[in-house]
């Protein structure tokens, strides 16, 4: 009977973990919240930077991330674990202030290059301001805490992500283009990604680590081998298969996002209009994610197998592609790319993230990181500069262009099939 009463019986969990976890709830919907409300304003910069300049500046934002990874190791090595959080939220709401004054500040000549600098800026944002929140959810729980509570840590950040959308939508469709803010535009959700990740900041300082002194040092000697060390486990069939699969699919979407981009350019003129329409896209793609993680993805997963989604990528890709170039319309971009995120965030990321279970720990650090900050990145640079400039030097046209593409769709969904093959053997 005492023990009965120790745990709630919904979630199963011991009462004195509750506080523990609804911090750390609110704590994750506060870092979604705030990066998803500037997420369509990042959207939207992407268009006034000019879409001609997107690879780049996702070359820049792929040079960044090779220097940030060292320094940001050098960090967790040299500070205080349990202020690598503060310090780290504190800098990027300096970041946050500066871009806001700077637009407020400035004429539209001046306004031109922050949009591109902040395009580049919320690239490394995106990545660093939930890696290092699940870093300090990783070093506060046991991993038997974590299997059965970072579900339901996850779920806050999913319900903070529709909330910034949500937000988002509301400024750009209510508030954006008013006779108060009619100057700010949609820069003026800064504000509410200042507030959401300053609450995530206040939060932080519940987590403090736990993670063994013998296990700090040991980390600490391999994260002091810096990016070169990340190379190493790609050399695996397994990984090598994966790490290609990686830098083609972020190269299709990167395609199929700038045909997109493109076609949201000739529907509006209008900055407001565009980016509550970039933030209608986050609140559609949210709510089905998270539909599929409660009630799908694991029956998919059962039922038809990992590697038949890692195959089915490249499939929905082409199609994405193809229905681009048939119907370049505003409705075909809402449809495509809620399909296509939907697909990446509920079903292909889970199955990628299983093939790394067959790996030991350190290949799972070393991989994952190099993949996520390197491969990623090159795969968004290679797409965008075939998208931007390798068509013009091919001198396709855009129909040609996008049947170019199909055969890396047909080599992607191979590729899948010959990671999950190499991960059984």
């Amino acid at each position: 009977m005492q023990a009965i009463k120790d745990k709630l019986s919904f979630f199963q969990m011991p009462r004195e973990d509750l506080g523990s976890i609804l911090k750390a709830f609110f704590f994750f919907y506060f870092v979604l919240c705030s990066w998803y409300s500037i997420r369509p304003v990042r959207n939207e910069m992407a268009v006034q930077a000019g879409l001609e300049n997107l690879p780049g500046l996702l070359s820049i934002v792929l040079l960044i991330m090779l220097i940030a990874n060292p320094i940001y190791s050098w960090m967790v090595s040299n500070i205080d674990r349990n202020r690598v959080v503060i310090y780290t939220y504190l800098f990027f709401i300096a970041n946050l202030i500066c871009f806001f004054l700077g637009w407020v500040s400035f004429d539209n000549e001046v306004r031109v290059f922050i949009a591109k600098a902040f395009y580049i800026w919320c690239n490394v944002f995106s990545f660093f301001v939930v890696s290092i929140f699940w870093v300090s959810m990783i070093n506060y729980f046991t991993s038997e805490q974590g299997k059965m509570y970072f579900g339901i840590i996850s779920a806050g950040g999913s319900l903070g992500a529709f909330s910034g959308s949500s937000i988002a939508r509301y400024f750009s469709m209510e508030v954006c283009g008013t006779s108060s803010m009619s100057d700010w535009g949609p820069f003026s959700l800064i504000l509410i990604s200042i507030l959401g990740l300053t609450i995530a900041l206040v939060l932080s300082t519940n987590f403090k680590s736990r993670v063994a002194d013998e296990e700090i040092v040991t980390e600490e000697n391999s994260s002091a081998k810096g990016i070169g060390s990340m190379l190493i486990p790609i050399r695996g069939s397994m990984l090598g298969n994966l790490s290609l699969y990686m830098v083609l699919w972020t190269a299709l979407m990167t395609f199929g996002w700038m045909i997109a981009l493109s076609i949201v350019q000739d529907w509006s003129t209008d900055p407001c209009e565009r980016t509550g329409f970039f933030a209608r896209i986050e609140q559609i793609v949210t709510p089905l994610t998270l539909f599929f993680q409660f009630f799908l993805t694991s029956l998919i997963f059962r039922k038809f197998g990992i590697g038949l989604i890692l195959v089915s990528y490249g499939l929905i890709l082409f199609l994405a592609l193809i229905f681009y170039e048939a119907y370049p319309e505003i409705m075909t971009v809402l449809f495509v790319v809620c399909v296509l995120r939907t697909f990446e965030y509920a079903l292909c990321k889970p199955a990628r993230e299983t093939l790394f279970t067959y790996l030991e720990t350190q290949q799972r650090y070393k991989s994952t990181v190099f993949m996520d900050t390197f491969l990623a990145r090159a795969g968004e640079v290679l797409g965008s500069w075939f998208a931007a400039s390798g068509v013009v030097l091919l001198g396709l046209s855009s129909l040609a262009a996008t049947y170019a593409a199909l055969p890396f769709a047909a080599l992607l969904s191979y590729t899948g099939f010959r990671a999950y093959k190499s991960s059984k053997m």
